[in-house]
């Protein structure tokens, strides 16, 4: 849950010495330290520079221009690299083995797999969950930690934000999953593509194959219905490049779909898409405008088969 020892020795190795190029352009805090000895930095100090910092890119881009520190290119590559950085406020939802999970709170939220970097997330914020925190996430080579300085908010979250909470994280994972680099990539190569959706679209159908189960059909019948969704996802979704995910099927998607089925086809594979339209408006995993119009399309299928 931290980044290797030498890993953060070597943040910290840029980090002072960045902080003190900020502190020297816009002379925020007097008493600024010539070396980092412990506690000889307060955190308040600290945080002032810290968002003069963010609050200008520049600086960035100057501290690496002129390399006060004569820092090595791949630690001043490092420092590029945090433009990249993510800045808000974030609910610490999971402490993992791997990574603490820190969920944003915009319009349609993300996942982060966050490091720590002397102690884990989970010895600064503590295990109860969740938590709201003030933070910046930054790139380390491949991996999101964050710049030193964290400020979880003294609030206590009722059960309806849990549970809210519990369904975004559900959301993004299933959605994207959890992301754990900031630095854009180009397109992952088709196998890996085809292998990300497929786990994805599996782990959908599966609880949808769970939802079917609870609602009290036959156990024909639900393999029956998770098999279509299967079929869909397998002879339309996988092969379109890049492959889709199921979570963002439209109306579209099925309409293209039925049409290439014959008669018969049409009107099983209907019934599917009706339950899993069903599925998707109880669990709350899509948007009511795109499952209205699912159900729209789905109707006439519907009275032909009665």
């Amino acid at each position: 849950m931290i980044l290797q020892h030498e890993d953060t020795q070597r943040f910290y190795r840029i980090w002072f010495p960045l902080l003190t190029f900020v502190n020297a352009r816009k002379n925020l805090v007097s008493n600024w330290p010539a070396q980092p000895l412990p506690g000889s930095i307060k955190p308040e100090d600290a945080g002032k520079v810290r968002d003069a910092l963010w609050a200008e890119v520049a600086l960035l881009d100057q501290f690496i221009t002129e390399n006060p520190a004569a820092l090595p290119f791949a630690d001043l590559e490092l420092v590029a690299s945090w433009k990249h950085r993510v800045v808000g406020k974030f609910f610490v939802v999971k402490h993992l083995k791997k990574y603490s999970v820190f969920l944003d709170d915009r319009e349609l939220p993300h996942a982060y797999g966050v490091l720590g970097l002397v102690s884990p997330i989970e010895e600064i914020v503590g295990s109860h969950l969740p938590i709201l925190v003030q933070v910046v996430l930054l790139p380390f080579e491949g991996r999101i930690t964050y710049d030193s300085l964290i400020a979880p908010y003294n609030i206590f979250f009722g059960g309806g934000i849990r549970a809210r909470l519990k369904t975004t994280l559900r959301d993004a994972e299933e959605r994207e999953g959890i992301i754990t680099a900031l630095i854009p990539r180009g397109e992952p190569a088709t196998d890996e593509a085809q292998g990300d959706a497929r786990t994805r679209n599996d782990k959908l159908i599966a609880e949808f194959r769970k939802a079917l189960y609870k609602s009290g059909l036959s156990p024909k019948m639900v393999e029956q219905h998770a098999g279509n969704i299967e079929n869909f996802v397998g002879a339309f979704l996988q092969a379109q490049d890049p492959p889709r995910l199921l979570l963002e099927v439209t109306a579209k998607d099925v309409e293209h779909y039925l049409i290439s089925k014959d008669s018969e086809e049409g009107k099983a594979a209907s019934k599917s898409f009706k339950r899993f339209v069903r599925f998707l408006w109880d669990t709350e995993r899509s948007d009511p405008e795109t499952l209205t119009a699912l159900d729209r399309l789905l109707k006439p299928y519907q009275r032909e088969t009665r």
